[in-house]
């Protein structure tokens, strides 16, 4: 879908995209913060999920407090801001009815972002299993 959303110059596959993106990102911080505490958890926060990540690794012994880490949580905390609700990509328009402002997606930089915040979260539960 990526290759076909560079492609594709009409902004149709933009809100799908980005829809999948921050899914995936979601699920990749739920499932890596399942991992370090047993406990699935059901907040759409993208900054609080990782933020709950970092005290739960910090209580397995690991130190997050590096660049890289910065860095996601960064990358996070834009996303989370910009779409606060996990509803902006989804819904063309919000329960309030006025339509969500339009938005311009750097692909490139989306899956460039989505390779570091998927991968940081592979790596923490590769970490806590004892795999590294």
């Amino acid at each position: 879908m990526w290759d076909l959303a560079r492609k594709d110059h009409s902004g149709m596959l933009d809100r799908p995209l980005v829809t999948l993106w921050r899914q995936s990102v979601e699920l990749s911080l739920k499932v890596a913060l399942l991992e370090a505490t047993g406990e699935a958890k059901g907040s759409h926060d993208l900054s609080l999920l990782f933020e709950d990540l970092r005290k739960a690794r910090s209580g397995l012994g690991f130190n997050d407090d590096d660049d890289l880490a910065e860095s996601v949580n960064a990358m996070l905390d834009h996303v989370q801001t910009f779409d606060p609700f996990a509803d902006r990509f989804r819904y063309p328009v919000p329960k309030w009815g006025q339509p969500f402002p339009g938005f311009v997606t750097d692909l490139d930089g989306l899956f460039q972002a989505h390779w570091i915040i998927t991968t940081w979260c592979e790596g923490s539960v590769m970490q806590v299993r004892g795999e590294t």
